[in-house]
């Protein structure tokens, strides 16, 4: 199996390539090249190669937001998709409710976003996602604001089956009134105010219990690719082995990691599937244990995920249980196999 690592710099190529397909589709009067000279920026900024950072992103959008574009960062963000984000996408997918996969997106913000602060609160009405830029980051504050908000509702709505998240509860936000103000409502759908004392968008507080979907465009290219990175070539093992492994890995809320809910995507009975996997030399118990500790090396290799959030992600009720069959199979406990790993 391939290593993987998600970097800044690939997070940054990945934003920068929507970047320039915003200014090619709706900006085409924008001399690109000019741009990226006024950014100091001597290379062409929208080739892959150019192995810029999310910094050299920012100044391109200030410089845009300042001038002929200026609400660059909303246009940008309004594209995001869940597979832009990578091993932590699919975790967010893999998520059993929205509230645990939010939670999820301050680990993506603690890696790649170190001076935003990102968090999820609740009231009796509400779940309230915050945003607090750091003092270090103040000349970009707004366009950071712009970008987490707008990504974030589009997260939502990869999140949520389709529909259903067609309008926030509201928003709030500490910064001026910008001239495009029309566009938040339009895009979040909900009453939007300035000036406040914080950074926050509100959603009701029952969607934070609706168990994530995994239709939909967003949503395949990631369980797709995630498929493709974790899972032996066909032929390597027996093909039930294969399949089962790649149903797992493509449904595991649905599938649960049990015989029985998992047997129906295959068409087959449970004692069919039992019988198929004993052929094969192997069986469910051995299968449903490889993908949860392949999917578990994943998350420790390329995300933030706390010991007791991965034991969660992978359906184990106490974390005592996951660690005991981590180290049973690695041989390691998974802070070693972390630290090795780095």
């Amino acid at each position: 199996m391939g290593a993987y690592q998600q970097t800044e710099r690939e997070i940054a190529t990945s934003f920068l390539a929507v970047l320039d397909q915003v200014l090619q589709e709706d900006c085409s009067q924008i001399d690109r090249l000019a741009l990226g000279h006024w950014c100091g920026l001597t290379e062409p900024w929208w080739l892959p190669e150019s192995g810029l950072s999310l910094d050299a992103y920012y100044r391109l959008l200030r410089q845009l937001h300042l001038n002929d574009v200026p609400n660059i960062a909303l246009r940008v963000a309004s594209r995001a998709q869940l597979a832009d984000l990578g091993v932590l996408g699919y975790a967010m997918l893999a998520s059993p409710t929205l509230e645990q996969s939010l939670r999820l997106t301050s680990h993506f913000a603690e890696q790649f976003f170190r001076n935003e602060r990102i968090w999820l609160e609740t009231n009796d009405d509400y779940g309230m996602l915050c945003c607090e830029v750091l003092p270090a980051a103040r000349d970009f504050h707004q366009l950071r604001v712009e970008s987490w908000l707008f990504s974030t509702w589009r997260y939502i709505q990869g999140l949520l089956p389709e529909g259903l998240a067609a309008c926030a509860s509201y928003a709030v936000l500490d910064y001026n009134s910008p001239t495009y103000h029309w566009q938040y409502q339009q895009i979040l759908g909900c009453h939007v105010d300035f000036e406040q004392g914080r950074c926050c968008l509100a959603i009701p507080r029952q969607w934070l219990y609706i168990p994530v979907r995994n239709a939909g465009q967003q949503a395949s290219i990631l369980l797709d690719d995630q498929a493709r990175r974790l899972l032996p070539e066909p032929g390597r093992q027996g093909d039930v082995v294969n399949r089962v492994k790649r149903i797992l890995v493509e449904h595991p809320n649905e599938c649960a990691f049990q015989l029985e809910t998992t047997a129906p995507f295959l068409a087959l009975s449970p004692r069919t599937l039992r019988r198929h996997l004993s052929d094969a030399g192997s069986s469910f118990r051995r299968v449903s244990l490889e993908v949860r500790m392949e999917l578990a090396k994943d998350y420790l290799a390329n995300t933030g995920l706390s010991i007791q959030e991965i034991a969660y992600q992978l359906g184990y009720s106490q974390p005592n249980n996951f660690y005991r069959a981590f180290k049973g199979f690695f041989n390691v406990t998974p802070e070693q196999l972390r630290m090795s790993l780095k």
